[in-house]
């Protein structure tokens, strides 16, 4: 983005313990995550966005008053100055950050319940560490576009409330409550992504971002489908419990309350 296009916007808008295979797993994980996206232009589209939302803030005046001139190296030290306004997409994407980094922690927690069981098969173990690696891809790219000083305060307790969310499930009902978990929580984050999607898509000029969080939101929605295929028995019926349903609903609450 050129100073010219940062100016217009301000004179326009105013006054308006791991294994080698896992280590080896996660830098392919990283490597292709990094490659797949044009993390500058991501980058470039967020600060964008950013500079919209403020000139048309109450309070964006100040913005302007301090970089008169307003190049880009003024755009970039505004939107990440600790004082800054937090508009919608840095709540959005602070929010990615923080799910993305519970997530990581639900399988962490879930295979540590699981190294504590000794009837949990393969195949579950497979796909907590199939999906840990995914999830630890997402948080990879949202940390490199996201400003550190953007994200939440609480990210401590999004790491103990994702490690116990998948702890206690998997070490009280095994596998299957550890499915159960991860077709709910991934129910909300697929509506979680598509609220950010759709009005990024009507305003437009976010091409690449939209093209990440579409990205994330597919994997979320083949984790789901995924933990729902494993709750199959081999008659193709429906896994039933009395307590799916109700754990199903507080996972979704919770959520989404988070």
């Amino acid at each position: 983005m050129t100073t010219c296009t940062i100016s217009k916007i301000f004179v326009n808008s105013f006054p308006h313990k791991i294994c080698r295979k896992q280590i080896e797993q996660q830098l392919r994980t990283h490597t292709t995550a990094t490659k797949r996206f044009d993390l500058p232009q991501i980058r470039s589209e967020i600060l964008q966005n950013w500079l919209t939302a403020e000139s048309q803030h109450p309070h964006g005046t100040r913005t302007r008053s301090t970089y008169c001139c307003f190049t880009h190296t003024d755009a970039k030290k505004a939107y990440t100055d600790p004082k800054a306004n937090w508009h919608w997409l840095d709540r959005e994407l602070s929010s990615n950050v923080a799910g993305e980094t519970g997530a990581v922690c639900i399988y962490q927690g879930a295979l540590r319940a699981m190294s504590l069981r000794n009837d949990i098969s393969l195949e579950a173990r497979e796909f907590a560490r199939e999906h840990m690696a995914n999830e630890e891809g997402h948080l990879t790219l949202f940390r490199d576009v996201v400003p550190r000083g953007k994200y939440t305060v609480l990210l401590p307790l999004w790491r103990v409330a994702g490690w116990t969310l998948g702890f206690l499930p998997t070490i009280v009902g095994g596998s299957r409550a550890l499915y159960v978990t991860v077709e709910a929580v991934e129910s909300f984050v697929e509506e979680h992504y598509l609220e950010q999607i759709g009005p990024l898509e009507e305003r437009g000029g976010s091409d690449e971002l939209v093209r990440l969080l579409k990205h994330c939101c597919e994997d979320e929605v083949h984790h789901k489908e995924d933990a729902a295929k494993k709750l199959l028995g081999n008659d193709g019926k429906e896994f039933e419990a009395w307590w799916v349903g109700p754990w199903g609903f507080v996972v979704r609450t919770g959520s989404a309350i988070a």
